[in-house]
């Protein structure tokens, strides 16, 4: 909305103050860079907040899979950690370049540097995206949701990088359980990972 601000202006000789009124666009101000992350289910039946993101950090998404949880802070960064209900075998999909279950968010460390825009869950695989539209997954390969036809094996322990993309943005990235579709800045809709059922 626009602002009127009274300006007083200086007339000529006289030195007469004479009012005016100037329309101005507004300016974005970032009233708070804080925002709290709850979790809940498992045996909580209430929102629990989570204080486990680095100090400062705050989320600015949100994602929950089925094996796992992933945030993207304020600082386009990346956490992820696991739902240990049942205790679930991991594939990689937290992307610390290892199959621990870690409990509590933390850092995807092979990612720093990278300012990630978007990040989306599968079942046991994570795709995310960064401000210049480049791809990164990693997880379980199984269905091929890595996007690379199982060049690096049945799972990839940290982010690789899709290069199908490197000429080619990507605006916004979907996950279902074992399929993924992104949609480009060209406005081109891309689908890769399990067909079944006609997916």
């Amino acid at each position: 909305r626009e602002m009127e601000e009274k300006v007083t202006l200086l007339n000529g000789p006289n030195k007469r103050p004479r009012s005016s009124t100037m329309n101005e666009a507004p300016i974005a101000v970032v009233t708070s860079r804080t925002s709290e992350v709850y979790v809940w289910g498992g045996g909580k039946s209430t929102p629990q907040k989570l204080d486990a993101i680095k100090s400062g950090c705050s989320a600015r998404q949100v994602c929950a899979g089925n094996t796992h949880f992933a945030v993207v802070t304020v600082e386009k960064e990346l956490y992820t950690w696991v739902n240990m209900q049942g205790g679930t075998k991991l594939h990689g999909q937290l992307g610390h370049g290892d199959r621990a279950s870690y409990r509590q968010p933390k850092h995807v460390e092979k990612l720093q540097g990278k300012a990630i825009h978007q990040v989306s869950c599968g079942d046991d695989f994570t795709v995310c995206t960064t401000d210049e539209g480049q791809v990164y997954a990693f997880g379980s390969d199984y269905y091929g949701c890595i996007g690379v036809d199982k060049a690096y094996g049945s799972e990839v322990l940290e982010p690789l990088q899709l290069d199908f993309f490197l000429t080619n943005p990507v605006e916004q990235v979907s996950c279902g359980d074992n399929h993924v579709a992104v949609l480009t800045r060209n406005r081109e809709v891309y689908t890769w990972g399990c067909g079944e059922y006609g997916r």
